[in-house]
C-alpha cells in the first residue's frame, strides 16, 4: 500500500457522536459506510477478513452521483481522487474489426461534480486514509463466526470474542455471511455466465510495437470499446499515472465458488480477440501475463431483507446489490449507501436503529435493483446486438449515464423523504421513489429470468434502462 497522506480537512460533526457501529469489510461500501458514519461522531470498527486493505485492482468510476457525496467528506479528498483521475471525452464502440458504431461523447460532469474514471488502488486507498483520519479503528485477520442482535444491541464473534455495538454492517462481498443472517435464506452466488479477462499494465509495454505505440502516446485518454457475439472488449488509459488497461469479456459457464478470480493465461485471452481489429489484438500480445487475472463474474438475484429480524444488522454494497462490471456504478452505490445509512440514523436518532435501517432498506432496493439490472441490459445489447436498431439508431449501444443516476445526492435525497418513508413503512401510506427514472414501475426479476434471455435477442420492451 502505498504511504502517501493526502492533505484532506474532514467535515466533521457530532450528530451521530452517541453511536457505536461495527462494520464488516473495507472494500468500497465498508468504507464508505464507516466514514461517513464516524466522521459525524460515531465510534466505529471494521472488521477486515484480509491482513490488509488491498488496493490492488484497475480502473473504477465514481460517477456525479457519488463525487457529489466525496465531496461532501472534506477538503481536499475529492482533489485527490481527481488528481489521478482520467476524463475520457470520447468512447468509441466499435465491431470486432474496428469499424466505428457510435463515437460517444463521454460527459465530464453533471451539476459540477465529475465524472472520474479513477484507479481503483488509490481511489480505495484514500478512502482507507479519509476512514483512518475520522477515527475508524480497523482489526484485520478477522474471521466472524457468528452474528447476533436482541432488541438494543447487535453483535458479532471475530476470533472466538464476541463484540457488541449498537448495529452491524455487514459489508462482507459477495460470500456475504451476513446476508444469510439477515434473510435467514442459503443462496449461493451465481455464475453469470461470463469472465473478464483485465489486465492494469504500464504503458511502455505498448510503445515496443509500432501498432500499440499510438495508444500509449495518444495526448488524450484512450477508452476504446468493441464488440460482438457473446464478447467485449475495452482498451483504456490514464495519462498521469501512465497506466492502461486491458479487458476481455467471454462466455464462461463453469461453476465457481470461493476461486472466483484466477490468473489470467495470455494465450487463452488471444483465442478471445482472435480475428479481431489488430489494435486490439497487438495490445493482448503485449501485456505481462503476471498482470493480467481471469476474473470470473458471479451474481445473486437482488433479494429482501436487507435488514435482520430485529433491525440492528444490515447489508451494503455486494453484500445486498452485487453488479455486473457494465453497470460501472457497483463502487458507486457502495457510497450512495454509507451517505443514505448514516443520513436515515441522524434521522431516527439511536433511539430507532430498526426503523432507520428499514428507511435506508426502502429508500435503495429499487434503485439499485434497476442499476444491477443496467448492467446486464448494456452487455446484452453489447453480445446479442440486434444490428438492425444499430442501424436506424446508433445509440442503441451508448454506455448510458441518465440523470436519475447521476443527479441524485443520495444524503439529501434520505433526509427529504425519510418521513415519507417511515409513514410508509409504519402506516402503509404511499410512496413513490424518484431516485429511479420518472413513471418508473419496478419489477422483481431473477438472475435465471436474465440468463434465459442470453439464449437469442432480447424485445427491446424488455429493457427498463432506455
Amino acid at each position: 500500500m502505498s504511504s502517501f497522506q493526502p492533505e484532506i480537512t474532514p467535515n466533521l460533526s457530532k450528530t451521530l457522536k452517541d453511536f457505536k457501529v461495527i462494520v464488516i469489510g473495507a472494500g468500497f461500501a465498508g468504507l464508505a459506510c464507516a466514514a461517513d458514519i464516524a466522521r459525524r461522531g460515531a465510534d466505529v470498527t471494521i472488521f477486515e477478513a484480509a491482513d490488509a486493505v488491498r488496493t490492488a485492482g484497475d480502473i473504477i468510476l465514481f460517477g456525479p452521483n457519488a463525487t457529489r457525496i466525496v465531496g461532501k467528506y472534506g477538503k481536499g479528498i475529492l482533489e485527490e481522487l481527481m488528481r489521478v483521475a482520467s476524463q475520457p471525452e470520447w468512447m468509441p464502440i466499435m465491431d470486432k474489426h474496428g469499424k466505428l458504431l457510435l463515437n460517444q461523447q463521454v460527459e465530464q460532469e453533471s451539476e459540477g461534480w465529475p465524472n472520474a474514471y479513477g484507479y481503483r488502488g488509490h481511489t480505495q486507498n484514500v478512502m482507507f486514509q479519509f476512514a483512518k483520519q475520522v477515527g475508524v479503528k480497523f482489526v484485520y485477520n478477522s474471521n466472524v463466526s457468528e452474528y447476533f442482535e436482541d432488541d438494543e444491541r447487535a453483535g458479532v464473534t471475530v476470533n472466538g470474542v464476541r463484540h457488541e455495538a449498537d448495529l452491524v454492517i455487514g459489508a462482507d462481498g459477495i460470500h456475504s455471511k451476513a446476508r444469510y443472517f439477515v434473510t435467514g435464506k442459503v443462496d449461493r452466488p451465481q455464475p453469470s455466465g461470463f469472465a473478464l479477462y483485465r489486465a492494469w499494465f504500464p504503458l511502455e509495454v505498448l510503445r515496443k510495437n509500432p501498432i500499440t505505440k499510438p495508444i500509449a502516446d495518444a495526448p488524450y485518454p484512450y477508452f476504446h470499446i468493441w464488440i460482438w457475439g457473446d464478447c467485449h472488449a475495452i482498451i483504456t488509459t490514464n495519462k498521469v499515472l501512465d497506466r492502461g488497461t486491458c479487458f476481455a469479456t467471454h462466455r464462461d459457464d463453469r461453476d465457481i465458488q470461493e476461486d472466483w478470480t484466477l490468473p489470467g493465461k495470455k494465450s487463452d485471452m488471444l483465442k478471445v480477440v482472435e480475428g479481431c481489429d489488430e489494435r486490439l489484438v497487438e495490445t493482448v500480445k503485449e501485456l505481462v501475463e503476471e498482470n493480467l487475472i481471469d476474473y470470473k463474474i458471479l451474481w445473486r438475484d437482488p433479494i429482501k431483507p436487507w435488514v435482520s429480524p430485529k433491525g440492528r444488522v444490515c447489508i451494503v454494497g455486494d453484500a445486498a446489490h452485487p453488479h455486473l462490471a457494465t453497470s460501472a456504478t457497483g463502487g458507486a452505490q457502495g457510497v450512495e449507501d454509507g451517505a443514505t445509512i448514516a443520513a436515515c440514523l441522524e434521522e431516527g436518532g439511536k433511539g430507532d436503529v430498526p426503523t432507520a435501517l428499514r428507511a435506508f432498506e426502502k429508500l435503495r432496493f429499487e434503485r439499485t435493483s434497476l442499476t444491477q439490472r443496467m448492467g446486464w441490459e448494456l452487455r446484452h445489447r453489447w453480445h446479442q446486438t440486434d444490428w438492425d436498431a444499430v442501424a436506424k439508431n446508433p445509440e442503441y449501444l451508448q454506455f448510458r449515464q441518465p440523470h436519475w443516476l447521476v443527479g441524485i445526492d443520495a444524503e439529501d435525497y434520505a433526509h427529504e423523504n425519510y418521513a415519507a418513508v417511515v409513514s410508509n413503512l409504519k402506516n402503509g401510506t404511499p410512496f413513490t421513489p424518484t431516485n429511479v427514472p420518472e413513471g418508473y414501475v419496478h419489477e422483481d426479476w431473477t438472475v435465471a429470468e436474465l440468463m434465459e434471455k442470453e439464449k437469442g435477442q432480447a424485445d427491446e420492451n424488455f429493457f427498463k434502462v432506455k
